[in-house]
């Protein structure tokens, strides 16, 4: 006889989510971008990244550089996943609500999420509309945040990044200290 027990739709039945980082090194004047797209329940399902090299000179500041280059490298990461999230999520380094609407426009939808502090818990910003409550990326962030799932993507992210692009100085800022 068999044990009965109730049967869990797959994980990614229930929602993918992406989340999004750019980090910019000073020393190699370069954007390093990274997606990782993982189920409801924190499994990875698709890594896609690339870089950018700034343009130097004396008419390009960082500031610039950034702020030209993140819309760009984002998009890139967009066309080249073969797969759609329900979800994006982003932490507050990629920028405000404004220029992530603005520039980045996404047209699902898209949360910042604030790492822990001063006692303070993780917590979400909706970039845009939230998602209705019947929505899959409703479910999807209510799965991730019921696991407490907010910044270990991000570690494992740039934990991938540094080895994909290990040519990279990434010692020269503390990127992987969950900043």
């Amino acid at each position: 006889m068999a044990v009965p027990y109730r049967k869990t739709p797959r994980a990614t039945a229930m929602g993918l989510a992406a989340f999004i980082d750019v980090v910019w090194l000073e020393p190699d004047h370069s954007l390093y971008a990274g997606l990782l797209i993982i189920d409801a329940i924190g499994q990875p399902v698709e890594f896609v990244h690339n870089v950018a090299v700034a343009p130097q000179g004396i008419l390009w500041d960082s500031a610039s550089s950034v702020k030209l280059g993140t819309p760009r490298l984002v998009h890139s990461l967009f066309d080249t996943c073969r797969r759609e999230p329900d979800l994006l999520v982003a932490l507050p380094t990629l920028g405000d609500g404004d220029f992530i609407n603005a520039e980045i426009a996404p047209a699902v939808p898209f949360a910042q999420v604030t790492p822990a502090q001063d006692g303070l818990p993780a917590e979400w910003t909706w970039v845009n509309t939230p998602p209705a409550s019947g929505m899959r990326a409703s479910f999807v962030a209510a799965e991730l945040e019921r696991r407490g799932l907010f910044i270990e993507p991000f570690a494992r992210l740039r934990e991938a990044m540094h080895i994909v692009y290990p040519q990279a100085t990434w010692h020269a800022l503390d990127v992987f200290d969950g900043d």
